[in-house]
């Protein structure tokens, strides 16, 4: 089956379903990753850290198993300043190239706007008609959130938890010390908690947008 993951930023990805994408790809899924913005020039001066940061998506996209990447590089912490239909329009070339079943993507719980208006442009190109898309669920991203993320959905993933680790230390200038939440020890916490949550050693949770059964 083709899974379509978008990502506001290199690095989401890994961070918000490592361990469920492994896990699809262990299942024979063939995983396709969408990254918004190039996720570099808001943080750093440096324009190299633009193919930095493309380049650590690829070396952790490989330890996953991720079979194709786009990068539409619009520009990064901007996406609320670019008409919502120039993202919409990419993303829906996207979805009628790779025809995905389902679709996973950014929070709309955190602060970060390039993450919600990612979510919210989901919304539209999934939307009933004229698509492929059955299923369309959203990750958890560590984060400062502006309200509670609240799983629906739980996956198990202890036994992909350190292919999780390994493909997130390839974004060596994203890792944190703690108490940070994009450290490794906040990223290990998460997981136990939503483990705890479900009645698993580790987990990774998602919402449930919509589901369409035929």
């Amino acid at each position: 089956m083709d899974i379509l993951v978008l990502a506001a930023h290199p690095d989401d990805e890994v961070l918000g379903m490592g361990g469920t994408i492994k896990k699809l790809v262990k299942q024979q899924n063939k995983i396709h990753l969408c990254v918004v913005s190039e996720g570099a020039s808001a943080q750093y001066d440096d324009k190299k850290m633009i193919k930095i940061r493309k380049e650590a998506c690829l070396k952790s996209g490989k330890i996953l198993g991720i079979s194709t990447y786009t990068f539409l590089n619009f520009q990064d912490m901007k996406l609320d300043s670019i008409p919502q239909l120039e993202i919409n329009i990419e993303l829906e070339k996207i979805i009628k190239k790779l025809k995905p079943k389902v679709v996973y993507t950014t929070p709309s719980n955190d602060l970060n706007k390039d993450h919600q208006k990612v979510f919210e442009s989901t919304l539209v190109v999934s939307r009933a008609h004229g698509n492929s898309v059955k299923e369309v669920l959203s990750y958890e991203i560590p984060a400062i959130i502006k309200f509670a993320f609240t799983p629906t959905v739980y996956e198990d993933i202890h036994k992909e938890f350190p292919t999780k680790i390994k493909a997130f230390k390839q974004y060596k200038t994203e890792i944190m010390k703690f108490p940070h939440p994009r450290s490794i020890e906040a990223i290990e916490t998460l997981s136990k908690f939503r483990g705890m949550e479900s009645g698993l050693i580790r987990a990774e949770g998602f919402q449930l947008i919509k589901k369409i059964q035929s």
